[in-house]
């Protein structure tokens, strides 16, 4: 799947368009990451470039698994509190601005502010 076109990304950082988002750790790109809705629609499905990769039915059963994408620790940790955030919105109805500012608050929470939200520039 195609990544985000930039010159200059930040250092770290987590960019976000719709449903999908990438994770910027020294300057690499990581992602996308995504979600959709299970068939069923009683849950959420995981994607990382467009392959499962884990699975939420509620707020007390969730599985991911990244480890066989080799990616580098932090940008894990980064990546599994914007999807835990990004579902407790789901779970929640809550969209847009209001969420950007739960998975912002998150990685704070979490010791990753670094890591600040942006959006996808489409005029590039």
């Amino acid at each position: 799947m195609a990544q985000p076109h930039s010159h200059s990304f930040p250092d770290f950082g987590v960019l976000c368009d719709e449903t999908r988002f990438w994770v910027i750790h020294r300057r690499d790109c990581y992602g996308p990451f995504d979600y959709q809705w299970s068939t069923d629609l009683y849950g959420l499905e995981l994607l990382y470039q467009g392959e499962k990769f884990g699975e939420c039915c509620n707020s007390e059963q969730f599985f991911a698994d990244l480890k066989p994408y080799q990616l580098p620790t932090r940008v894990t940790e980064v990546a599994m509190t914007v999807v835990g955030a990004i579902i407790a919105c789901s779970f929640n109805a809550i969209s847009g601005n209001e969420r950007l500012d739960h998975v912002s608050k998150m990685l704070q929470k979490s010791g990753l502010a670094r890591y600040e939200i942006s959006l996808l520039d489409r005029s590039a």
